[in-house]
């Protein structure tokens, strides 16, 4: 019986208290066992989300430009993925993170990992090969925009 209490709406609100509680708490932590944290997180975010996409392009093509190309058209994500000298690159202007951007969890540095989880295990299943990804800027930590790069 649904009351006030375990509506839909009042479910997602007592969950983003509880997300951001954690989030919050990790602060305590050190980086590397927050940022391994997440970014499991962010790899469970992908498999929940958009890894079916990454593993149908991966089957389609495995020519590079042609993975960029479905992944910019099919997978959503914040910004344009570019392929330069075996490095792929994306640049955005605002956080990708649907749980950011419709606000049920606080943007913060520790966050941010989330988001490189999720692009490692998109790249993984899409390369069809473990990837090196790099977080080199991101709003959660102050920068201006999130950038990412993947080395093939």
């Amino acid at each position: 019986m649904l009351n006030k209490y375990n509506s839909k709406k009042a479910l997602l609100e007592r969950s983003s208290r509880v997300i951001n509680s954690i989030i919050n708490g990790m602060e305590e932590l050190s980086i590397v066992k927050r940022r391994k944290i997440m970014e499991k997180s962010g790899e469970a975010c992908a498999i929940a989300g958009s890894y079916e996409i990454a593993k149908k392009i991966s089957e389609e093509t495995t020519c590079i430009e042609e993975i960029i190309e479905k992944i910019n058209n099919q997978i959503p994500w914040c910004g344009q993925w570019n392929l330069k000298d075996n490095i792929i690159r994306s640049i955005c202007n605002e956080c990708g993170c649907p749980l950011v951007r419709n606000k049920i969890v606080n943007l913060n540095s520790t966050f941010c990992y989330c988001s490189l989880g999720w692009v490692k295990i998109i790249f993984k299943t899409l390369l069809k090969k473990r990837v090196h990804v790099e977080m080199l800027k991101s709003i959660g930590a102050g920068d201006n925009i999130c950038e990412y790069v993947v080395y093939i």
